[in-house]
């Protein structure tokens, strides 16, 4: 399923602002915090657009960016708690 379908469904993603303010911070593209947290450009992509990505991929880049998982991705904290 595209992006466009999703939102055409009432399920748009959300982006994850936090984090590409983070990113960009600390002058960064995707690919430099994905190298430098040694996880695929494709998979920063993905968290930045608000999609699930792995814990581990999650601790990674907010290593990389000398953050806390929580801060970074808050959306994660509210799939737990539901």
């Amino acid at each position: 399923m595209t992006r466009t379908h999703a939102k055409s469904r009432g399920r748009a993603l959300r982006v994850n602002r936090l984090l590409i303010e983070h990113r960009l911070d600390a002058g960064m593209t995707p690919n430099d915090l994905a190298k430098r947290a040694g996880i695929s450009g494709n998979t920063v992509r993905a968290a930045e657009r608000g999609e699930y990505v792995d814990p581990r991929s999650q601790r990674a880049i907010a290593c990389a960016l000398q953050a806390t998982r929580v801060v970074l991705f808050p959306f994660e904290r509210q799939r737990e708690a539901a």
